[in-house]
């Protein structure tokens, strides 16, 4: 999303600069976002509207998504740092937060499905039906006795440690401790695909430097006021369970909204890195509510072949589809007052 998208969020959020005191959010809707009236409508009355923007590379997903809450923005702060109920829905059937520091406590919910124990003792260095790193995968075949009735029960515990490792070494390195995945046959280094993820977000550049900043050199940046937390989900909403780590860090901004970002540092399958930029920004309508505006972006493995298109656009559709439930669910999380 480097041309036509990042042009459209760059519009996004210039839209909630103070300087733009009196950007009608309709307006803006309607020409930054390409909604149709009708889409604007539905949004106003409290509905989820949700729209994929541009993406220049097949690796690129982009999709964007709002709502109108009936309440205020520290109420949905406050919900969202219980992540663990505000993230409860059909889909996410485990779900975590990592302690300070972390312990493999934490990760004591998390069970291995057929499928993904199937794909861990078959697993190889450049072939493997899950993102691991090549240490990952040696700590697997030397801690495991594949043919012993536990063998289950010890894959679960050596991948337990592996994500709790894993975001002990984020914490102290950053971006830079995100790990090389060896499932393919030409290694994918997560630290350079976040760089290039970070560097795209020119809108948070353009409206929240510092918080960009922040994001971009954690954990040696410092801001005042940022809040941050990690937690790891099992989510079924895609073709895969799907177990996915993130790091979480909110910040108001002391001109403007609230953001919050969620930084996807690990998924076990599909995609490589992610970014869930959320601004929550008071209606000037009203006063009484407040829009929630959520860009996801994510890098992702793309299919080749002939139908490598038609796949891409299944998973593109997938985001869009999981961003609104995600934001049905937050609307339930936070509940209209009277």
């Amino acid at each position: 999303m480097r041309a036509g998208g990042l042009t459209l969020a760059v519009a996004l959020w210039a839209a909630i600069s103070p300087a733009a005191d009196d950007f009608p959010m309709t307006d803006f809707l309607k020409r930054a976002v390409a909604l149709t009236s009708v889409q604007v409508k539905a949004l106003d009355a409290g509905e989820v509207v949700t729209k994929q923007l541009p993406a220049d590379e097949r690796a690129d997903v982009a999709v964007f998504g709002a709502t109108r809450i009936n309440d205020s923005p520290d109420v949905y702060a406050a919900r969202f740092r219980d992540i663990v109920t505000f993230r409860r829905s059909p889909t996410v059937t485990e779900i975590g937060r990592f302690s300070d520091p972390p312990r493999v406590a934490d990760v004591a919910a998390l069970t291995l499905d057929n499928e993904d124990f199937a794909a861990a003792r078959d697993c190889r260095p450049g072939k493997c039906d899950l993102k691991l790193a090549r240490s990952a995968i040696e700590r697997l075949h030397s801690q495991v006795n594949w043919s012993a009735p536990n063998a289950r029960e010890h894959a679960t515990v050596v991948l337990r440690q592996v994500m709790v490792d894993f975001v002990v070494a984020y914490r102290r390195g950053g971006a830079e401790a995100l790990a090389t995945y060896f499932d393919k046959e030409h290694p994918i280094d997560a630290a350079r695909e976040f760089k290039t993820l970070l560097e795209g977000t020119r809108y948070l550049i353009a409206y929240a430097p510092q918080f960009h900043a922040y994001l971009t050199s954690y954990p040696n940046g410092r801001l005042e006021g940022v809040e941050d937390f990690f937690y790891w989900v099992k989510e079924r909403g895609g073709p895969k369970p799907t177990v996915s780590v993130h790091h979480v860090s909110l910040w108001r901004d002391p001109r403007g909204p609230l953001f919050i970002s969620s930084k996807q540092i690990y998924a076990s399958h599909f995609v490589r890195v992610g970014l869930d930029l959320v601004a929550v920004v008071p209606s000037r309508e009203s006063g009484g509510d407040f829009y929630l505006l959520d860009l996801y972006r994510a890098r992702i493995d793309p299919p080749g072949g002939l139908i490598g298109n038609m796949i891409t656009g299944k998973i593109r559709g997938s985001a869009e589809n999981t961003l609104k439930d995600a934001l049905t669910t937050a609307k339930t999380r936070t509940p209209a007052r009277p």
